[in-house]
């Protein structure tokens, strides 16, 4: 394709999750310290979240290329599965024909490998993608096999990693309280998705020679919105285009061609007077955005616009919405809304907490008119955009 053109040896924008493209960000590289940490808790369950294309399979798969050879592991991403089905995908990672088996039978192999490995100084880790898909019985079946493995050797290790609605099953199965560590991925800020596109391009080949413009890496974190799947699609396409017409650079025209090509809708932000292009699928209906008002002390100083996806609210710069004050962690709160408007707010372990009203929180879906209270600054959220 453009290899030729631009002087690299391989594809740099590939979607395949490859550990050798790697860029740690803030948020993934605390993603890979929770992963590594797994072995450090005498028990308890490591969760990572995030949004489609976030990068936490390129993570997983470079923690597991980094695996000493007393650690069993297995992974797991096909996860619509009945319990049964699940024991049986699980006992064939790690080498059985477990299949016209009952599940007790199943179960009983289970411990009888635990126990075995445990015995020989071995460790056997359990890593599941796409968990959010795991039913509530499988996550049941996971939260007692862990615990009894407790009980008898506390060799077993659980990463359990899928989209944000992860969080709502673990909930609603009743293993939250295993989880020891927690997070949730966000997306890379301006000066990250600059260094990833520079990353992946030096990975890839690239020498001293200039391919992106300044200006064609501010449009990409425009357009991406710094989410690292949508960085490599937009990229990719503006390097095909740019090598057709035999161009040196990719500038910030190109960027706006391969956005165009790609179909992506545009939408207005509320926080200045340009458009920006975001994936057509990503976006709901403009009557489904919210609004936030902030306020310190209680006089209002801005307002906040609310769209689908997440939106990480905190201290540090890396934030959608940067509050600066000592009473606010680095990453305090997320809130998340889905394709039907509805939104959540969640505690990111906070040191001061999160307060909805009066009432401290971990969770809690907002309402029209809810108050959040973080330190001196209040959030009021409003459901429909208000008229100015």
């Amino acid at each position: 394709m453009y290899l030729q053109h631009f002087k690299l040896n391989e594809q740099p924008f590939e979607p395949v999750p490859d550990p050798e493209f790697l860029y740690l960000s803030n948020f993934h590289e605390r993603a890979k310290y929770y992963m590594e940490s797994v072995w450090g808790f005498p028990n308890g369950i490591v969760s990572i979240t995030g949004a489609i294309g976030a990068g936490k399979t390129i993570l997983i798969n470079a923690f597991i290329g980094g695996l000493t050879d007393d650690v069993c592991v297995a992974k797991i991403n096909q996860t619509q599965l009945t319990p049964v089905q699940f024991l049986q995908f699980l006992l064939a990672q790690f080498g059985f024909k477990p299949f016209r088996k009952r599940k007790v039978e199943l179960l009983d192999m289970l411990a009888q490998f635990l126990s075995e490995k445990a015995a020989a100084g071995q460790k056997t880790l359990i890593i599941i993608d796409e968990a959010q898909n795991l039913s509530k019985n499988v996550l049941m079946d996971l939260g007692r096999l862990f615990e009894d493995e407790q009980k008898r050797f506390a060799s077993l290790r659980i990463i359990l990693s899928g989209h944000t609605e992860l969080n709502d099953a673990m909930d609603s199965a009743g293993i939250s309280g295993l989880v020891r560590l927690r997070l949730d991925l966000g997306p890379l800020n301006h000066r990250e998705t600059c260094a990833y596109v520079l990353h992946r391009l030096a990975v890839a080949g690239a020498t001293g020679a200039e391919i992106f413009t300044g200006a064609a890496l501010d449009s990409v974190h425009s357009y991406s919105r710094g989410i690292p799947r949508l960085i490599n699609t937009l990229c990719d396409t503006a390097m095909i285009g740019v090598g057709s017409a035999n161009q040196d650079t990719v500038d910030g025209g190109a960027i706006d061609a391969a956005a165009k090509e790609l179909k992506w809708q545009v939408t207005t932000s509320q926080t200045d007077e340009h458009s920006v292009m975001v994936p057509m699928l990503d976006v709901p209906d403009a009557k489904r955005f919210g609004i936030l008002s902030i306020a310190y002390k209680g006089r209002t100083t801005n307002e906040f616009p609310l769209a689908m996806g997440k939106l990480l609210i905190g201290r540090a710069n890396s934030n959608d919405l940067q509050i600066d004050s000592r009473f606010v962690s680095g990453h305090h709160a997320q809130i998340i809304t889905g394709v039907d408007g509805k939104s959540l707010i969640e505690d990111l372990n906070s040191t001061n907490g999160l307060y909805i009203g009066q009432r401290k929180v971990r969770r809690h879906k907002l309402a029209s008119g809810d108050v959040i209270g973080l330190g001196q600054h209040t959030i009021t959220y409003y459901k429909e955009r208000r008229e100015t």
